[in-house]
């Protein structure tokens, strides 16, 4: 009999203590800080920029553009942006030189602001000027230097560091707030591949052109041969001085025969 009711008075004694390590234990993480995050974001800005130019060479990822505006530059081309040639999804390996691109790049940038919330109370350890000690609720230490104009809660009343005294249970939010700017940017490219070559059509040689033989000249007449080797003019040497001469022997011989026959 003695001996089962000190079994019964030892469960009773271990529950006891069980369930007041538990409660203290439950207690302790509930009083814990916590901690919270949000992100709160401002107005975005949305800025549209276009380009264009002509492809000039593409090797690999690699894309040689001449630009409209003038110039060249080189772009490295993602494995997984398209470019709409002619209604036509295509990769930067399919693109030939002479394409014209158009890009229309749409960039957003919206400011965000990481805000970090921490909410705990506990008892203080050790103040001395802005600096203070506090005992958390798992009676772990933990010191915290705070500015001038932040204000812990008191049994419900504000009250800054200088206030503090050893003992007195605090409960504090701590904010951190850190602005970050998010930029998300969306890029689409259209263009319009060059016009095929034209085929090279050989020229038919020309028709060889067949020219009458040309008539043989007609023989000249016997008489006009003839006529044709009589000079137009006696030479030179055929003057008329010997006839003279005759004439004036013949008028000389008669004049003395008369002269005789009237004598």
């Amino acid at each position: 009999m003695t001996a089962n009711i000190g079994r019964m008075l030892t469960g009773l004694c271990t529950t006891a203590m069980v369930f007041t390590a538990v409660s203290a234990t439950v207690m302790a993480n509930q009083d814990m800080p916590k901690t919270t995050s949000e992100q709160i974001k401002g107005q975005s800005s949305v800025k549209t920029e276009q380009m264009s130019g002509t492809v000039v060479a593409v090797e690999g990822n690699d894309l040689l553009v001449r630009m409209s505006s003038g110039g060249f530059r080189n772009f490295i081309v993602p494995e997984s942006r398209t470019f709409t040639i002619d209604g036509q999804d295509v990769s930067v390996h399919d693109l030939k030189p002479g394409t014209r691109l158009q890009a229309t790049i749409t960039t957003t940038t919206t400011p965000v602001t990481e805000r970090t919330t921490t909410i705990g109370s506990g008892k203080v350890w050790y103040v001395s000027g802005n600096t203070v000690i506090v005992t958390l609720p798992n009676n772990e230490n933990r010191m915290f230097k705070v500015s001038e104009d932040y204000k812990f809660n008191v049994h419900g009343q504000p009250a800054s560091v200088h206030h503090l005294r050893k003992g007195m249970v605090v409960a504090a939010e701590k904010i951190v707030e850190e602005p970050r700017t998010e930029v998300a940017s969306n890029t689409t490219v259209t263009g319009h591949a060059p016009p095929p070559p034209k085929p090279v059509v050989a020229e038919a040689p020309a028709p060889a052109r067949h020219e009458p033989a040309a008539a043989p000249a007609p023989a000249p007449a016997p008489s006009e041969v003839a006529e044709s080797k009589l000079p137009a003019k006696l030479p030179k040497t055929g003057t008329e001085l010997p006839l003279a001469g005759i004439l004036g022997v013949v008028f000389v011989g008669a004049a003395l025969v008369l002269r005789k026959v009237r004598s």
